[in-house]
């Protein structure tokens, strides 16, 4: 046995002779739920309800910085194992947990059913869900859905998805009425001023 450790020569290739290593897809990137946080702040009269795990609710809570105390327009309606497992109904679940919420905060006008990754695994199609509870609400409160999920959304797409939801919503101009444009998006207010002062020097108009 030999008591001298080999040292190893550095090899004779340079930097441009060594492979690229290339990675495909999303990857360290905040899910759409995180949009949440941002969105709630700008359509005031909202109320984000994910529908999701314990997971979930702790991602929300860590990237608003708020505790839940502090009764935010945003909230988890947690799926637990019994839902999982199909032991109980999770649409009527959703509408015990949507009556008592809407009795609770009577001020809520707008309510986002917003899909996770757990709801998207267990096939629950939250846009029919807001089609009823819409129904059932109605006019006092709007019901929309949108998915948030890790799986399908980044940060940016989970808003877009949110705002897309909107459109639907939009009243019908009539056949006579002068164009308009609309931005869509969560702007900063700064960014907000900056973009109407560029408009109207533009001699666009009406912007909404």
């Amino acid at each position: 046995m030999s008591p001298v450790i080999p040292i190893r020569s550095a090899p004779s290739d340079g930097c441009s002779d060594t492979p690229v290593l290339r990675e495909r897809g999303q990857r360290e990137v905040f899910c759409g739920l995180t949009g949440i946080i941002w969105l709630h702040r700008k359509i005031q009269d909202a109320f984000f309800l994910v529908v999701g795990s314990r997971t979930c609710a702790h991602l929300i809570q860590s990237a608003a910085g708020v505790m839940i105390f502090a009764e935010p327009r945003f909230a988890t309606a947690i799926i637990d194992e019994r839902d999982l497992a199909g032991l109980a109904d999770v649409n009527t679940e959703l509408d015990r947990v949507v009556t008592r919420l809407l009795e609770r905060r009577p001020e809520i006008k707008m309510l986002f059913l917003v899909g996770s990754c757990p709801s998207e695994v267990i096939k629950l199609d939250l846009s029919r869900a807001a089609s009823r509870l819409s129904g059932r609400f109605s006019p006092d409160v709007r019901v929309l859905s949108y998915s948030g999920s890790g799986i399908e959304t980044t940060f940016t797409q989970g808003e877009d998805a949110c705002l897309a939801s909107l459109v639907p919503q939009l009243p019908a101009e009539t056949a006579d009425a002068p164009a308009s444009l609309m931005v869509v998006g969560t702007l900063a207010d700064v960014v907000e001023d900056q973009f109407a002062r560029q408009f109207a020097q533009l001699g666009i108009g009406p912007v909404h």
